[in-house]
């Protein structure tokens, strides 16, 4: 029984008018006798492990054509077809045709050369429009089997020279170089893509112009509720497994109708062919499922993930003892670049890379252990081990593998900085220490200063509703205080009214700080560090006043509370202090670095 999986309307192309079928005799048996039992030998009946999808059709047309798209034509003849498969002017957009081979294949350079039309691709004037075509790496062809072949080409001029869009070409020269062969790169790439509606361009399983549940639920599910397009991933994993891709594995991502497929390790070029050719099964799996494929890197714009294709790297040198430090060097030379990375990186990266949902700032370059909002991102174990790999977290879903591959072995490997240069970058990425403890910090103090002055403003109205006896019977200079004197002592209207202040003070200054910080400049720094000294001062003021309301005793419970956080709010403020001035002093001594 053939699959639904196609729509109906797909398969009209193969379905006679009533007026053709009612002058036919033929039947299905006699129609497929016909076709495949009269010359067929009694050798062992090939079949391909990929079956086409289509829908079965009452008078059995559709099922005719089936049998002809599986045809075994090994028993036959030697010759096979040749899917040519190229990048088009777009830079991402897949192209392909087939052409007849005398006989089965087992490299590229027993493929001929060929040419297309390059005015119909955006590639070359209408006047001049032969673009030649260079067979590069060849795989097994899934839709047709048995020795037919999927073949990637890059593209030339027809006296050489490669055409714009031919990045493949200067990849090669980087991975042709003695020293990179030496170290041996190794490229595991996480490719993202979103499945969307054919007839609206909406994602796959989400209401048409609604949207579903928060993020949360998807990644990795398992439910009709919850994953959508699974069939369309698992074809494609039995597909490039078929075609002999490094695919190493796949799973549902974060928004929902988004999957994600790896591949790797693979060898230098090797991972960039393996990464196209499985973008073009991926293209023709969700053809023939009526499915629009999308490596948008922010299909969908507001609180929902973007699609990436983190670039797993590393060198000989890296995964031998001590390439932890291989390692850092290595970031430090990403960092320098770090602008040349980024315009390669995918057309559209800017959505993506907002500092939120898991990505880093476009604008700035940062590495962390085991953090994903980082540019460079170090596993614990690599760390731990003191050799492994790094992650570049920065490439969009479109990226051009040829392009990240190459740029990531020529910085690491071939790239030689000045001295100077050098020696700033590393005093740029010394400074993602104090950035990080400051915004940590901020945000821990933003909370608790939310806290004290909460209670503050419940002490301040409890005493003003629950005290109005207790002025009668005082004296001055008590009487000046007397609404805590219920859940208090003589100290607690100083304290709970400077903490009020402190708390409100805090509260701004950390929100000012938190954003000045994360700018990481000059001006902006001074402007935290004056906010956050003037926090500072309240805060010890309210302490002070604190230590003397716990020596008096007794109070209430809510105001020990807010005694003990004003002790924690004063160290902590102190740190943060000192964590911007360091920023500030870093900075200022080196202005060249900019943002960090």
């Amino acid at each position: 029984m053939a699959q639904t999986l196609v729509p109906t309307v797909q398969c009209q192309m193969g379905i006679l008018s009533n007026s053709i079928q009612s002058r036919t005799s033929l039947n299905n048996k006699s129609w497929n006798s016909l076709l495949l039992n009269s010359q067929r030998p009694k050798a062992k009946k090939y079949s391909s492990s990929f079956k086409v999808f289509a829908v079965q059709s009452e008078n059995g047309t559709v099922s005719r054509l089936e049998g002809l798209l599986n045809l075994d034509t090994k028993p036959f003849t030697d010759k096979i077809i040749a899917e040519y498969i190229w990048i088009g002017g777009t830079g991402i957009d897949v192209r392909s045709k087939s052409r007849t081979i005398s006989k089965p294949v087992e490299h590229p350079s027993e493929l001929p050369k060929w040419n297309y039309d390059g005015s119909s691709t955006g590639q070359a004037p209408g006047e001049d429009s032969e673009v030649i075509l260079y067979p590069q790496a060849i795989f097994k062809d899934p839709f047709r089997g048995g020795n037919n072949i999927l073949v990637i080409c890059d593209a030339y001029t027809p006296s050489g020279e490669p055409i714009p869009t031919n990045k493949r070409h200067r990849a090669a020269q980087i991975f042709g170089d003695q020293k990179v062969i030496d170290e041996v790169p190794w490229f595991g790439i996480e490719q993202e893509y979103t499945l969307l509606q054919k007839d609206v361009k909406w994602p796959l399983g989400w209401p048409v112009g609604g949207y579903p549940g928060p993020q949360g639920p998807y990644y990795c599910a398992a439910g009709a509720d919850k994953s959508f397009g699974r069939d369309i991933s698992d074809a494609h994993y039995k597909a490039c497994l078929y075609a002999g891709i490094n695919i190493s594995g796949t799973n549902g991502e974060v928004m929902p109708g988004q999957w994600e497929y790896q591949v790797g390790p693979s060898v230098g070029i090797d991972a960039a062919d393996h990464i196209w050719c499985s973008r073009y099964i991926l293209e023709r799996i969700t053809e023939q499922a009526g499915v629009v494929l999308s490596l948008d890197p922010k299909p969908i714009e507001g609180d929902w993930n973007g699609a990436g294709c983190h670039t797993n790297y590393s060198t000989k040198s890296m995964r031998e003892d001590g390439g932890y430090e291989v390692i850092k060097k290595a970031i430090l030379n990403l960092s320098l670049r770090h602008k040349d990375h980024i315009s390669a990186y995918g057309e559209g990266n800017e959505r993506r890379l907002t500092g939120k949902h898991e990505t880093a700032s476009i604008d700035s370059f940062s590495w962390g252990v085991a953090n994903r909002g980082c540019s460079i991102r170090v596993g614990r174990d690599t760390e731990k081990q003191g050799k492994g790999y790094l992650e570049d977290r920065r490439p969009a879903s479109n990226m051009d593998p040829y392009v990240v591959t190459g740029l990531l072995a020529e910085t690491t490997i071939l790239y030689e900085p000045t001295l100077e240069s050098e020696a700033l970058a590393a005093k740029k990425l010394q400074l993602q220490g104090p950035k990080s403890v400051a915004s940590l910090i901020l945000f821990i103090n933003l909370i608790m200063y939310a806290v004290v002055a909460a209670i503050a403003a419940w002490a301040l109205n409890y005493g003003i509703e629950e005290t109005p006896d207790t002025v009668k019977s005082l004296t001055l200079p008590a009487r000046l205080f007397p609404i805590y004197y219920p859940i208090g002592n003589l100290a607690t209207g100083f304290f709970v009214m400077f903490s009020l202040i402190a708390g409100l003070v805090g509260i701004a200054a950390s929100l000012s700080g938190l954003h000045n910080v994360l700018e990481w400049r000059a001006s902006s720094l001074l402007s935290a560090s004056a906010s956050s000294v003037i926090a500072l001062g309240l805060t010890l003021l309210a302490m002070g006043l604190a230590w003397k309301e716990i020596t008096i005793s007794p109070r209430a419970p809510s105001l020990r509370a807010m005694e003990t956080l004003t002790f924690i709010l004063s160290a902590t403020q102190l740190l943060c202090t000192g964590a911007i001035h360091a920023g500030v002093t870093g900075i200022t001594t080196y202005p060249s670095t900019g943002r960090v």
